[in-house]
């Protein structure tokens, strides 16, 4: 793994200036979805992990888990797209989370290279 968002190892973490999204990619088969969420959201808005409301208010976690496990590359792409803490989240079944932010500190803390 070569970051750590919130605790949670993944493999990557970006931040789009342009579009304003923070782009997670994580190995589905040592993190569940759910927890990738939440830690990257977390990261994304600088706070703990504990202070966001819980995922299951918008979203099933273990549904969410289980419509995003690894593809073998036959069945195409799957994702699960939901709004949770006033920010748009995308998960895709190979691994990847995007989180368009609408809160200007979220760019402001990935330019200085910080969540890093």
């Amino acid at each position: 793994m070569d970051a750590t968002v919130s605790g949670v190892g993944v493999e990557a973490v970006e931040y789009s200036q342009e579009s304003g999204t923070v782009r997670t990619q994580f190995d589905q088969e040592k993190t569940p979805a759910s927890m990738a969420v939440i830690a990257t959201l977390a990261d994304a808005l600088d706070t703990d992990p504990v202070e966001l409301d819980p995922l299951h208010s918008t979203v099933d976690p273990e549904e969410l888990d289980a419509l995003v496990r690894v593809c073998n590359g036959t069945n195409g792409d799957t994702y699960v797209a939901f709004t949770h803490e006033g920010h748009a989240i995308t998960v895709h079944s190979y691994g990847v989370i995007t989180i368009t932010s609408e809160h200007e500190p979220t760019a402001e803390k990935y330019e200085r290279g910080v969540g890093r």
